[in-house]
């Protein structure tokens, strides 16, 4: 398994660290301050490390900005660790560089959690090197290609002639144990209705949501619904125990989504020359858990319906309705860890959801940068 460098003053949450790492086959040295770290991090160039900010003398943000300039060592995962009131110090601690950070007191799960996230994306960007060395960008490119105009190209045509959700899809109720739930309503939706009759209304709604249908469709959604003036759709993957690939599909059709959303603003101002209307944007949440798909018989005459539910489906509709800031998709933090390395995190912040007893951690991304 992987070298890992603990940087510690408490020994109590030393040795809670160092006991859940060890559990996942991990080999780790500890340090008790920066100095100390800095040296065995030199010495022994580890896979990865987790810091505490708060050390004497050589502090954790000390320690990872010698990382992050050392010419050997600059790529190396770095995981900060931080009470609840250092949290307003965190932007400091993003902007030198840092991968992840964990709010203390520690939980095993969670930090087993990033450090898995963090690793996989080290192995990712190894593996990268790899293909291009072997000429096989082509096919790394395909997968990670967040252009909806490339997909249509190469999966539109076969894609659409065939049914969907289908037959026997339509009649399934099953329950998926970790399943990936996207969001996507369209911001200042009061505006929106203030601002144009019924039919208006009606018109870019099934515009935009027609398109959408066939966004999330085109990056495998297993069922997608109509929610009020929302798309719920739901990503699922049989083939695997994570829920790596299916958060995969799932950022990248709200990205998909997003851009959709920029097209719209041209037909809007076309369509409606004479209104004061507001910009059109498209706000996207993305949160992962247990979903179950309820059919529902004898709707409309008798037609039947699927359904997805479950607290997972409520949460991804309450944090896009709680979102805050103008960037529109959003990660629930177990979605992020999924994605670690294809996406760039641009702030993070708590939400209050209904019924819940504590606020969601969430994180506002965008695409990785074009190279």
């Amino acid at each position: 398994m992987a070298l890992i460098v603990v940087a510690e003053d408490d020994a109590g949450t030393m040795r809670l660290i160092e006991a859940a790492l060890h559990l996942q086959g991990h080999e780790v040295l500890t340090a008790n301050n920066g100095q100390s770290a800095w040296m065995t991090i030199r010495q022994y160039r580890p896979d990865l490390v987790v810091s505490d900010i708060n050390m004497p003398g050589v502090n954790g943000f000390d320690l990872l900005k010698a990382v992050r300039e050392h010419a050997a060592l600059q790529q190396t995962p770095f995981i900060l660790l931080t009470s609840l009131q250092e949290r307003r110090n965190m932007r400091q601690g993003m902007t030198l560089g840092a991968d992840d950070y964990l709010t203390k007191p520690v939980h095993p799960r969670e930090l087993v959690d990033a450090v898995a996230a963090q690793l996989n994306r080290k192995a990712m960007r190894t593996a990268a090197l790899e293909l291009q060395v072997k000429e096989a960008v082509n096919e790394a490119l395909d997968e990670q290609a967040w252009t909806l105009q490339e997909q249509y190209e190469l999966r539109l045509a076969h894609e659409l002639s065939e049914q969907w959700p289908g037959e026997a899809q339509g009649d399934r109720e099953d329950f998926h144990p970790q399943a990936t739930v996207l969001f996507a309503d369209i911001r200042n939706d009061r505006e929106w209705a203030r601002a144009l009759d019924p039919q208006q209304l009606a018109m870019m709604l099934k515009r935009y949501y027609e398109g959408g249908g066939d966004t999330v469709h085109l990056f495998g959604a297993t069922s997608a619904h109509f929610v009020g003036d929302g798309l719920l759709a739901v990503f699922t993957d049989r083939t695997s125990k994570t829920s790596a690939h299916q958060g995969l599909r799932a950022v990248k059709a709200a990205f998909g989504l997003r851009k959709s959303a920029a097209a719209m603003q041209g037909w809007v101002q076309q369509q409606f020359p004479d209104l004061a209307l507001p910009r059109f944007e498209a706000g996207i949440a993305i949160h992962s858990g247990p979903v179950a798909m309820m059919r529902l018989d004898g709707l409309l005459g008798g037609a039947a319906q699927v359904l997805p539910v479950g607290e997972t489906v409520v949460n991804a509709l309450a944090m896009q309705r709680a979102a805050v800031g103008p960037h529109p998709v959003t990660l629930s933090i177990p979605v992020l860890r999924a994605v670690t390395g294809a996406v760039q995190p641009v702030s993070r912040h708590f939400v209050t959801l209904p019924q819940c007893p504590e606020p969601l951690e969430v994180c506002a991304v965008d695409p990785l940068p074009a190279t």
